[in-house]
């Protein structure tokens, strides 16, 4: 980029500067009207930034007349025969003196302003984190492919079943799977517990179209309670992963479960008919690793024959994945890990009903109905606005029906709640 310097000379017009200052000093002191317009033309001479060579040439600027003028050409012939021909070179170096130094200055802000655009241009040094990010862009967008046989099925188990606070427990489950022969490798997941990777000698890794996502009996209980249990079924669904499957442990005899078992068997059953999602039950903890074992072995026969190839999430969706294909797309595992973890943001709905079931005498079947009718906030308050008078707005929930007998909300929970959504907190 070209920059513009400005080259102004000191005193551009010494002699004709010294002629004014004196006719401007003999008019002030007889005080003669003329003052006024030789201090003017003075004022515009300093201004002006060009050498001016006759009384003529002065005439472009302001205050000079044509009687000024004269008077400065006349000076001009008086000086330049009175004058000697040294103080005339005298003057003539002077003003080249001038000139060169302003052609050092400029040379001078050329050569620094060279030397700043040259860093400027100069390549930065990558730090670890742009290195780390542009290799993670360049690994997703790289195509992967696996021929039958080049590649090792492995069990991915996420870090909170082999860690946590019945420690004893959950250790079982990397103790179970050792027994059983299996092949894993404890992970953090964004989503899910457990799920399969191909994995080959380069250390690529494409995931198995099977998520599974393992609940103790009173786990799911209390994730039906808070709402967990449809955010986390609804993350399963957004993964991309085509085969969901909840794996459910009894809990002893199913007895002090915080909900009615026929209310978990009902939820299990929603979600299967509903959802797709397929539904294993066990007896216990050995079980459910037994049934991984069976899995994983039965997985290793079904793709140990066949080419795989990575794909985007876009493709995977308009792809129809069928085990008997020779030639699979799937997904990378770091695609499904980063997505999972932007997905993990509750959505409006889900957040509306969590925040329901934190209200007292508000079970999830409850909560669900007040949601299918009104799901988000505004909706709520809107239909409120809506209302003619204010008994209508605290009554509008009571005929609501929830739960398998269709029962009414009822006219105390729907007090409760248009007080609680209407009341403005100082």
């Amino acid at each position: 980029m070209e920059t513009r310097l400005e080259v102004r000379l000191r005193e551009p017009n010494p002699l004709f500067t010294r002629w004014l200052e004196r006719w401007l000093r003999e008019a002030e002191r007889r005080h003669l009207k003329s003052q006024f317009n030789l201090r003017q033309a003075l004022e515009s001479l300093k201004s002006y930034p060009l050498p001016l060579s006759s009384g003529r040439d002065c005439s472009i600027l302001r205050g000079f007349g044509g009687t000024l003028c004269q008077l400065i050409d006349e000076e001009l012939r008086q000086y330049r025969r009175l004058q000697l021909a040294p103080q005339e070179a005298g003057v003539t170096e002077h003003y080249e003196q001038q000139v060169q130094e302003v052609v050092r200055q400029v040379q001078e802000k050329q050569l620094e302003h060279q030397k700043r655009q040259t860093k400027k241009d100069r390549p930065r040094k990558l730090t670890k984190k742009a290195i780390s990010e542009m290799a993670a862009v360049e690994e997703r967008e790289r195509v992967v492919e696996m021929e039958p046989g080049a590649f090792q099925l492995i069990l991915l188990v996420d870090t909170q079943e082999t860690s946590g606070k019945n420690k004893r427990v959950l250790d079982q489950t990397g103790s179970y799977l050792e027994s059983l022969g299996v092949r894993y490798e404890v992970r953090r997941l964004t989503v899910g517990d457990f799920l399969w990777v191909a994995q080959d000698k380069q250390g690529n890794e494409l995931v198995l179209p099977y998520i599974i996502e393992r609940k103790r009996m009173d786990d799911l209980a209390s994730s039906i309670r808070d709402g967990r249990f449809h955010e986390q079924k609804h993350r399963l669904q957004q993964s991309g992963l085509k085969k969901i499957i909840y794996l459910v442990e009894d809990y002893g005899d199913n007895e002090q479960l915080g909900l009615p078992l026929e209310s978990l068997q009902q939820a299990l059953a929603n979600a299967k008919v509903q959802s797709g999602v397929q539904v294993v039950r066990t007896e216990n903890h050995y079980r459910s690793m037994s049934y991984l074992a069976g899995m994983s072995r039965s997985l290793d026969q079904i793709f140990s024959s066949k080419r795989l190839h990575s794909v985007d999430r876009e493709a995977l969706d308009k792809s129809c994945c069928l085990l008997t294909d020779s030639k699979l797309g799937l997904l990378k595992f770091r695609a499904l890990y980063e997505d999972s973890a932007k997905n993990a943001q509750l959505t409006v709905r889900e957040v509306f009903v969590q925040q329901l079931l934190q209200l007292h005498s508000l079970s999830l079947e409850r909560a669900m109905a007040i949601v299918e009718r009104y799901p988000t906030p505004r909706c709520l308050l809107e239909a409120y606005e809506n209302c003619a008078e204010p008994k209508e707005a605290r009554l509008l929930l009571g005929s609501i029906r929830c739960g398998p007998l269709e029962r009414p909300l009822g006219d105390k929970i729907s007090q409760c709640l248009h007080e609680f959504y209407t009341t403005h907190f100082r």
